[in-house]
């Protein structure tokens, strides 16, 4: 008998919930159920599945940081293909994952163009960005590892982290595969909150900067 589950209710904001011993056809089930709405946010990695309803700290945390990263580019010269939470899986690895924003840079010339994409053949996202203000019962990196992706920001508690892949896994870096010597961990000052100042003007700012450090 195949099981079909349907959505009922709306997800609270920042509820969590672990299902295990869910088999990657279920997973797939519910990645279409969903498809249209922006929650939940979904994890998944060799048999365990998190959904999260994302709290508005971390949207807008995320949203910030992708246009940071988008106006950095735009400042640096360097083209960029965004994808925010788009879902990586890979079935061979069991894994799946939807970042809080992602971005082709280095490979944005091989993607561009392209809407459908197989990590059989295109390559993962060179950036994927993550907003930690929730505990995940999930590994992230080691499902980050599993889909190859090369670079991973993690913000949590006002700091930046940077993790590159290697051979081992991923390793803590003071410096960005997509951005090389600039220092990108100093964006979170144009991250956090301001009452008296609009985003707009944030932005600019971050412009100004930018262009002093290059």
């Amino acid at each position: 008998m195949t099981q079909t589950l349907t959505p009922t209710t709306p997800p609270i904001e920042g509820s969590h919930l672990i299902l295990y011993d869910v088999s990657w056809e279920m997973y797939e089930q519910l990645l279409e159920i969903f498809a249209q709405r922006p929650t939940p946010r979904m994890t998944y990695y060799q048999g365990t599945l998190e959904l999260i309803t994302p709290l508005p700290e971390h949207e807008r945390y995320g949203w910030t940081f992708g246009r940071l990263i988008t106006i950095l580019c735009e400042e640096l010269g360097l083209e960029i293909l965004g994808f925010k939470s788009t879902t990586w899986r890979s079935k061979p690895k069991a894994a799946g994952k939807e970042a809080d924003e992602c971005f082709y840079i280095q490979n944005e010339a091989v993607m561009r163009g392209k809407i459908k994409i197989d990590l059989k053949v295109d390559p993962p996202p060179d950036l994927a960005l993550e907003i930690d203000v929730t505990h995940s019962s999930i590994d992230k990196m080691a499902v980050y590892t599993e889909l190859k992706v090369p670079e991973v920001w993690r913000f949590a508690n006002g700091q930046l982290t940077i993790h590159i892949l290697t051979e081992v896994g991923y390793i803590e870096s003071e410096t960005s595969l997509a951005f090389g010597s600039f220092p990108v961990k100093e964006l979170t000052q144009f991250i956090q909150l301001d009452s008296q100042k609009g985003e707009n003007a944030r932005m600019r700012e971050f412009r100004v900067w930018v262009r002093s450090r290059i």
